[in-house]
């Protein structure tokens, strides 16, 4: 969440919107429950933040983008 975040401050310069964030309940081994915070991505949101912690990835998706490969 916090990379997430970080990352989301050059996302909404370039495309002109933040990220989705939402949250999830989950039911505790006790009975109770716990919501936490969580952001629902697009493909495309995804695949930005997915390169960043994998430079082949990167690379790959550029050459792609640049008709080369």
């Amino acid at each position: 969440m916090r990379d997430i975040r970080k990352m989301e401050i050059a996302w909404e310069k370039v495309q002109g919107s933040k990220f989705g964030l939402s949250s999830r309940t989950y039911q505790l081994p006790n009975g109770g429950t716990k919501e936490v915070p969580c952001y629902v991505l697009t493909k495309t949101e995804c695949l930005y933040i997915a390169t960043k912690f994998n430079d082949e990835a990167r690379a790959k998706l550029v050459l792609r983008d640049m008709g080369i490969q």
